[in-house]
């Protein structure tokens, strides 16, 4: 195998590079903008072979959020991964066969024709296709495929609030919060700033754990009872009130309900349609090919 050496010394131009970016780095951009004329020869930085690396080159590989202290050798390990790169192609062309590098720029070309196609066949559908998508489309692909929504995850219905135990409305609050009806929503909208935390939207289903990850005065068995018993229940510490209310609650391998899973549904639904517009529109470029004598097929 062939392999070819090469020694980088460092250019005149590269020192004064390094001491600028020591200082500055945006007085290192300065002064390459200063430094930098028409003549690409004098603003080589490195050399392998025939290839080179410019002052411009080297610029747009600096990264924006590089340390004073640490340019020096960022500028370095950049110039030499360079240098790698370039070297590892020459070896790679030498030393691999015709065969083996044609079968290489087939399959690079293959795989950039297939990006070109597929970011042409997106563009098209995102701007044609419809992606409007109403309740009743999601309400029926939910019954239709109901047994391929099953939870992973254990979710609840519930609602919670965390005040402090001196809190002059104490007994107001629990009453209200327990019956909670639309007067008590509005009860707790206007006293929010007495509650230390608190989250009442009980209509929507949440991850159990991700629920109970801010009240942190119970434990793994109180939890499970609360939820599978859709309980009411008031728990104190040494400084605090949390009153809790389960309205629901769905384990791990029930149905999930088409509230959880709703955005989940039109997204599938959405990919669908575009799915479905271009499988009609790969027919009618053929088909419009072909009358247009463009594509021909020889017997």
């Amino acid at each position: 195998m062939k392999v070819i050496h090469t020694t980088l010394p460092l250019p005149r131009n590269l020192q004064i590079i390094h001491v600028k970016l020591r200082n500055s780095i945006l007085f290192f951009v300065l002064l390459l903008s200063c430094n930098l004329n028409n003549e690409l020869d004098k603003n080589i930085i490195a050399k392998v072979g025939d290839k080179t690396l410019t002052f411009v080159e080297l610029l747009e590989k600096i990264p924006n959020n590089i340390e004073r202290l640490d340019s020096t050798v960022v500028v370095k390990e950049i110039i030499n991964n360079w240098a790698l790169n370039e070297l590892l192609i020459k070896n790679a062309e030498m030393n691999l066969s015709e065969l083996e590098k044609n079968r290489l720029k087939k399959n690079s070309n293959e795989y950039y024709n297939n990006l070109l196609v597929n970011s042409y066949k997106n563009k098209i559908a995102s701007v044609n296709s419809d992606t409007l998508v109403n309740q009743k489309d999601i309400a029926e692909y939910y019954d239709t495929n109901m047994n391929n929504f099953v939870l992973y995850e254990d979710i609840v219905q519930a609602r919670y609030v965390r005040l402090n135990k001196n809190n002059f409305n104490i007994n107001e609050i629990k009453r209200r919060f327990r019956r909670f009806n639309r007067d008590d929503i509005i009860f707790f909208d206007s006293i929010s700033l007495q509650l230390l935390n608190y989250s009442l939207n009980d209509s929507i289903w949440i991850n159990k754990d991700l629920f109970f990850k801010k009240i942190n005065v119970l434990d793994d068995d109180e939890i499970d009872g609360i939820v599978k018993k859709t309980l009411y229940i008031v728990k104190e510490d040494s400084l605090d009130v949390y009153l809790i209310k389960i309205n629901g609650f769905k384990g791990i391998n029930d149905k999930a309900p088409l509230s959880y899973i709703y955005k989940r549904i039109e997204e599938l639904i959405i990919n669908k349609k575009k799915v479905d517009f271009i499988k009609n529109f790969d027919t009618e470029i053929i088909e419009n090919a072909k009358q247009e004598n463009i594509f021909k097929v020889f017997n």
